[in-house]
């Protein structure tokens, strides 16, 4: 065969059908799951979480807060995150696990739930995860008591066990004040 003969020439002259684009298009199908449920999958301890993603703001380093009296132990204090007042929280410590290492890991995840912002400190950030809904699954009945009303769910993820928080429950206003503090009356109008 001459070296200056084309390819395409050779298999015209074998009288092969050649394979066109819309042979290979209809050739498979690809599925795309469009119910896959994105989390962020972080560390507190020696315990992975995770958190729906769409609840996330944004992912920071930790940063300074200044402390706020009257509150539970688990309150860091409050910081200004661009021109925002919100309540940073040790998430260590809200799930009775101690409280968190300020190694250079440690993040925090500003979180959106109720109309408010918080920032909640963990121990590190380890990736995005996307869950199939039948890959979810119910908290054991075993897990009661107020740690258990953290978890919403339990997933599988990269042989681990991943502890999907409610943040409702996390984040309940009433357990932001310190035990003991009653919270004021409210006054009636002028009369």
């Amino acid at each position: 065969m001459p070296e200056n003969e084309d390819i395409w020439d050779q298999f015209v002259q074998v009288g092969e059908p050649l394979a066109t684009e819309e042979d290979y298009e209809h050739g498979y199908a690809r599925v795309v799951r469009v119910d896959l449920q994105q989390h962020v999958v972080f560390r507190v301890g020696d315990e992975t979480y995770g958190i729906p993603i769409a609840q996330i703001g944004e992912i920071s380093k930790p940063m300074y807060t200044t402390p706020v009296p009257r509150t539970a132990d688990f309150v860091l204090g409050i910081g200004n995150v661009r021109g925002v007042v919100i309540f940073f929280v040790d998430l260590a410590t809200r799930l009775r696990l101690g409280h968190c290492a300020m190694a250079r890991e440690a993040r925090v995840l500003i979180v959106r739930h109720a109309g408010e912002q918080t920032g909640l400190l963990v121990d590190e950030v380890i990736g995005v995860m996307s869950i199939a809904p039948e890959n979810l699954e119910e908290a054991p009945g075993a897990l009661g008591g107020a740690r258990g009303d953290f978890i919403r769910a339990l997933a599988r993820w990269d042989g681990r066990i991943i502890i999907i928080l409610d943040l409702g429950t996390v984040l309940a206003p009433t357990d932001f004040l310190a035990a003991g503090v009653r919270r004021p009356a409210v006054r009636g109008g002028r009369g």
